[in-house]
């Protein structure tokens, strides 16, 4: 069979040069491989989200993780920055009931008596449950637990030992006991720990029975029981890299390799500062070196010299042609604190932390590198919280509103239908750099209409209906002790001769 010749651009027959098959050359520098590259890509692949982090990769990651962790401040202290930052002292519930309502059994129009009391109400129970649960606590380990380890787990049960009414509880699993040890290769439908309908979303979790690292009664048969956990009572806290990733992998992957770096340099220098602060200096000697059985040469005392001892200090005698000479401190090198500063930079970048977070110092920043790396961090901060609200906090709160119905006297009876609440979540508002400017921004705002004091109030993390209640309550204790002292009313002038209570002789108009 005769093969159609290959043409070239305008039509005519290609010629090689050789016989050897055509073959594509790639225009990207980076899809070529040559000498030069072959090793650096040695490591490359394509496999699956779900395949290249396999149960045994995510198990030694999450281990060197773990470690670094433990014995790597910087990595430590970014961890919990991240969970500070995100948790704060723990979100509050806000909420916003509508003043009238449509009934769905009746369809008549339902006024509430006093909205705001009842949405108050609630809030109040969620805070109080949040406190019996130790909620706070919970929220920090599952934060902290994700930027370690690459996801947490929060199983919600109920607990008869809660002292609140409602006696919904969250436990926080670890990666490791989330686990099918029977897992067949063959189920598309799976990954280790989780079962997907054919859509896939979560049907069930696997919790090990005991923790796979758990030291004293762990072998054998009882190794491989697990519990089928429905979806809805687990939390699955996790920030998926790939589609399709169904596990998650250490925020600090990346940077793994650079702490491992930082703590290898930074041990190695000491040990050399060290070893050099142990010899305190050499004696030179301008006459030649005894050889081996030359006792002439050698003498009685080749150094020489004794040692005069005066307040504390020793000097030394040499003989004559002997020289001291002390050793330079050389360690730590001139370069070690940029690298050290360049080394934090960059493994900081693996969880978008800035460069004064990274390195938890600001000393060399002026204000307006400050500000830059502040907005940021404040907008992943921002980005962190989104994600907890949608994945922990709606879903407890809605386990828990579910209990809180159906116990007696436990919320208002006048409620409205769930479909017409407004929710949202209240958290800590960030440190200023600038209170000045950004109060008179603040005070802007509200005066040219683009603004609001909830959400002015939100920005520092207060309840603006809370921050308007404080101040009437102090107004009226002020005004009312000022009453008691027969002190002239607020911003009022002082009548002359006056005095105000602590102050001493004289006139206080003088």
């Amino acid at each position: 069979m005769k093969h159609s010749p290959i043409l070239d651009q305008y039509g005519r027959p290609f010629r090689t040069e050789s016989a050897k098959p055509l073959v594509p050359v790639a225009k990207y520098d980076a899809a070529r491989t040559n000498t030069d590259n072959r090793k650096h890509w040695a490591n490359a692949d394509g496999l699956s989200a779900n395949a290249a982090n396999s149960a045994e990769v995510r198990r030694v990651l999450r281990n060197r993780a773990r470690y670094e962790d433990d014995n790597n401040s910087y990595a430590s202290g970014l961890t919990g920055d991240l969970a500070n930052e995100t948790i704060g002292t723990g979100p509050r519930l806000q909420l916003a009931l509508p003043e009238s309502y449509v009934d769905p059994d009746f369809q008549q129009t339902v006024a509430l008596a006093d909205p705001e009391g009842t949405a108050r109400a609630v809030e109040l129970k969620w805070a109080a449950w949040c406190k019996a649960t130790k909620l706070l606590d919970k929220l920090l380990l599952m934060d902290e637990s994700e930027t370690r380890e690459g996801e947490s787990f929060g199983f919600k049960f109920i607990n008869p030992a809660v002292a609140d009414a409602v006696q919904l509880d969250l436990r926080v699993y670890e990666a490791d006991q989330i686990a099918t040890p029977d897992l067949r290769g063959d189920e598309s439908n799976a990954a280790d720990g989780i079962r997907f309908d054919v859509n896939g979303n979560p049907v069930e979790y696997h919790v090990l029975k005991r923790h796979p690292g758990d030291a004293v009664g762990y072998g054998g048969t009882f190794a491989a029981e697990y519990d089928r956990v429905p979806a809805r009572q687990m939390i699955h806290l996790f920030k998926p890299r790939r589609a399709g990733q169904a596990r998650g992998i250490p925020a600090f992957t990346s940077s793994l390799p650079l702490y491992s770096i930082l703590r290898r340099y930074t041990l190695a220098s000491l040990g050399t500062a060290e070893i050099q602060a142990r010899i305190a200096g050499f004696i030179e000697s301008e006459n030649r070196l005894p050889e081996h059985g030359d006792e002439a040469a050698a003498g009685d005392d080749e150094c020489g010299g004794d040692r005069v001892e005066f307040d504390g200090v020793s000097f030394m005698t040499l003989d004559a042609g002997q020289k001291a000479k002390a050793v330079a401190a050389s360690q730590p090198a001139p370069e070690y604190p940029g690298f050290k500063a360049e080394i934090l930079t960059e493994a900081g970048r693996a969880v978008n932390a800035p460069r004064n977070v990274s390195r938890g110092s600001s000393a060399d920043y002026n204000y307006s590198s400050g500000r830059l790396d502040q907005q940021q961090w404040q907008r992943k901060i921002r980005i962190r919280r989104a994600r907890v609200e949608a994945i922990v906090l709606d879903s407890l709160f809605a386990e828990w509103l579910a209990l809180a119905l159906l116990t007696p006297g436990y919320l208002p009876d006048d409620l409205p239908p769930v479909s017409t609440w407004r929710k949202g979540w209240r958290w800590d508002g960030f440190v200023s750099i600038d209170p000045v400017k950004d109060a008179k921004a603040a005070t802007e705002r509200l005066t040219n209409g683009t603004s609001s004091l909830d959400r002015e109030c939100g920005e520092m993390g207060d309840d603006w209906e809370e921050v308007q209640d404080q101040r009437l309550r102090e107004e009226a204790r002020e005004l009312r002790r000022r009453t008691e002292l027969k002190l002239p009313p607020k911003n009022a002038p002082a009548p002359v001769g006056s005095r105000l209570p602590g102050d001493g002789d004289g006139d206080v108009n003088e």
